[in-house]
């Protein structure tokens, strides 16, 4: 794109904001953080931003701005659910909880079809997007890889004999995940003499999913193989994943997850979804399992655990896909060379 000068739109007390206030940054604009207030900053004030500043197109990482439509935007998008719409993503909910989802979902769509351009963090939504939607101006840009080598400690406070492997659900109280199946399929595991310690990093909050888990986790009688630790901060991932054997994603849908870049970086097989999705992303880098089934995901596991080369196999494959992923510079130079060619277009 050469040389262009750079304007961020960051929602106020948002990291983003905070991060450019700490480091002297000038050349950004703070909207408010609630949803409906900003979508009324971006109707009624953007247009005097847009123009005071000459800003010449927009980029919005996730989601799409309410800016006049004579000023280009080229919009991310990673809500799976929106490019399956055969899959009733928001299953567990109910009632209020539920029309507000599918609101929200259509207020995305709107957006979604407005856009100039999209972005795209793998091929499979982009196809879906194109077909379904009749999305023509697009593009698949990787995410970039940001790990944190850092090994600050974290306790995991686990009893039991270390020997006996865990596996890793790093996520919260998210259905999609199918954070449900761990007492099960921990169950499963125990009953074929393969006993697997399950984390899960969901904090423990007494929500009423977190009574459900730990009620299943009773019904099971699991309660020495299922642990649940609370978030994680960054810099202690490294500490975690030192101490875990297996990572496992079961998400029905998912743009992209971080759990992926992060199991191919520390060496640690993923066992995840045996979907369109999934398989996009990953290639022959996964075990893949159905994830409604834990005799299938507690079989493909044991062949793991029973095959070292099996796994040395997987965390080679792993580091070769990691390969196909950019650092941050290179993602950012393809961001913005495909947003000069979009306004080139414009």
């Amino acid at each position: 794109m050469g040389d262009v000068t750079c304007y961020y739109l960051v929602a106020k007390n948002s990291e983003p904001h905070l991060y450019l206030k700490k480091n002297g940054a000038q050349r950004y604009i703070v909207a408010p953080r609630n949803a409906l207030k900003r979508i009324l900053f971006e109707l009624f004030l953007g247009w005097y931003y847009l123009r005071k500043y000459k800003i010449e197109i927009v980029y919005s990482y996730f989601g799409y701005a309410w800016f006049p439509r004579r000023w280009p935007q080229v919009s991310g998008s990673a809500d799976s659910n929106l490019y399956f719409p055969e899959i009733d993503f928001w299953s567990g909910y109910r009632g209020l909880s539920r029309l507000k989802k599918a609101l929200v979902d259509r207020y995305r769509l709107f957006g979604l079809k407005r856009a100039d351009a999209v972005v795209f963090e793998n091929a499979a939504l982009e196809e879906r997007g194109r077909r379904l939607y009749g999305l023509v101006r697009t593009r698949v840009i990787k995410p970039s890889i940001c790990c944190n080598d850092n090994r600050v400690a974290f306790k995991l406070n686990i009893p039991g004999d270390r020997r006996v492997k865990r596996g890793l659900f790093l996520c919260g109280w998210h259905l999609n995940k199918n954070i449900m199946l761990i007492p099960g399929l921990a169950a499963e595991l125990q009953r074929q003499g393969r006993p697997v310690v399950f984390i899960l990093t969901a904090p423990p909050d007494g929500s009423r999913l977190h009574k459900q888990f730990c009620e299943l986790v009773r019904e099971h009688r699991v309660e020495d193989l299922v642990f649940v630790t609370g978030p994680v901060h960054k810099d202690q991932l490294g500490s975690l994943y030192d101490q875990i054997d297996y990572v496992f994603l079961l998400s029905k849908l998912e743009s992209f997850s971080n759990n992926i870049i992060e199991a191919w970086y520390f060496g640690k097989p993923l066992l995840v979804s045996d979907e369109p999705w999934a398989r996009s992303i990953c290639g022959e880098a996964a075990v893949y399992v159905d994830r409604d089934s834990a005799a299938d995901i507690a079989g493909k596991l044991g062949a793991l655990m029973d095959g070292p080369d099996l796994e040395r196999l997987q965390d080679e494959r792993g580091r070769t896909r990691l390969g196909d992923y950019p650092d941050i510079e290179c993602r950012v130079k393809q961001e913005l060379d495909y947003v000069g060619q979009v306004l080139k277009g414009a």
